[in-house]
């Protein structure tokens, strides 16, 4: 094989890969999905959170085979709940909601959004993620939304909330929350700030929300406020990340602008409204060899969203990147070391304040 096929054959494995592990995957047309009546489909097992095998992290779980939670030995002094995004998006599959019993599926969750989005915050905090019931995509399409869609979200909500409550009673002693998601993950944890913190004596406890890929307007909460500072606590962050395109409007995205008006958008470099043009200032893209590429990203603007150009992480990677149009589920990773630098500041900047 010659080195420039070997660069070609490369790059399409690359691709692939990227596809695979629903981090960056995208489609840029209408999908129709298999479906049927919520109400004649059967619900997975309710989940019991008293049992560790129903947690896909859990600092007292045994997971020596995932290199990337060698941290999670429960020796910190703050924990973070973090709820994993949608990857159930078979078109084929007619299920509205997922077991927690499918290890292939559990496996996928703890090799995407587990590996590359919610180890951001570990260096913060223990980290606890339920296993949940969650909703299939399809739910998030208003053709399928009044007719099961609703349902099968409010399912998965349950979980989450289930779960919560059990952490509370079982495993956190007391320690202050970081609170963290992604898309239908954030969106689950809004309702779940909602009824454990806005307001309520709980709310003491927050570190920080950090809720991207979710649609947060300001009169959403009646206490939580949106943080504008990077060492704030107690309140919440939230983003959408697009990328610059001549038009935008001939692609399907996770996310379409008109869904955005009046959408609060934090700074995930600055934590704060000042917009750098340094790419020295970005702290960090997490690729999926793991390594972390600095300076790769600035942001040119923001609207209702964080407006991005190609990240600049060497070739082939920006290469395959350039292909790409919809950045929504690389909202962290995209992020990462500049999240995991600021979940610890903002732990410290609590703690101090308790002194």
């Amino acid at each position: 094989m010659n080195f420039k096929f070997s660069k070609i054959y490369g790059i399409i494995l690359i691709t692939f890969f990227i596809n695979s592990c629903g981090l960056l995957k995208e489609s840029n047309n209408i999908v129709n999905y298999k479906t049927k009546n919520f109400d004649y489909s059967t619900s997975p097992r309710k989940p019991n959170y008293e049992s560790l095998s129903n947690w896909l992290v859990h600092p007292e779980k045994n997971q020596d085979k995932y290199s990337f939670l060698s941290k999670n030995n429960n020796l910190l002094r703050a924990d973070v709940f973090f709820v994993v995004p949608t990857l159930f998006s078979d078109k084929r599959n007619e299920s509205w909601n997922t077991s927690v019993d499918d290890d292939n599926f559990s496996e996928i969750l703890m090799q995407s959004s587990i590996k590359y989005q919610a180890t951001a915050w570990m260096d913060a905090g223990n980290l606890y993620s339920p296993n949940y019931r969650q909703a299939h995509f399809r739910v998030f399409d208003e053709r399928y939304w009044n007719n099961g869609g609703q349902d099968a979200y409010n399912l998965a909500y349950e979980d989450i909330k289930k779960s919560f409550e059990v952490y509370l009673q079982k495993f956190n002693n007391g320690k202050p929350i970081i609170i963290a998601g992604h898309s239908q993950g954030s969106g689950h944890l809004v309702k779940l700030l909602k009824e454990f913190f806005d307001g309520k004596e709980l709310q003491k406890k927050l570190i920080a929300a950090y809720l991207p890929g979710a649609i947060i307007k300001v009169n959403d909460f009646f206490n939580l406020k949106l943080m504008e500072s990077e060492e704030e606590t107690g309140g919440y962050l939230t983003w959408n990340t697009f990328k610059i395109l001549k038009n935008e409007s001939k692609y399907d995205l996770t996310i379409e602008r008109l869904y955005l008006k009046d959408a609060q958008v934090s700074n995930p470099i600055t934590w704060n409204n000042y917009i750098s043009k340094d790419y020295n200032d970005h702290k960090g893209f997490l690729w999926l060899n793991q390594k972390v590429f600095s300076g790769a990203v600035v942001i040119e603007s923001i609207d209702e969203g964080i407006n991005i150009k190609t990240p600049k992480i060497g070739f082939p990677k920006s290469v395959i990147l350039s292909f790409l149009k919809d950045y929504h589920k690389g909202d962290i990773n995209i992020f990462w070391e500049d999240i995991r630098q600021n979940a610890v500041k903002r732990t410290q900047s609590f703690f101090r304040k308790l002194n």
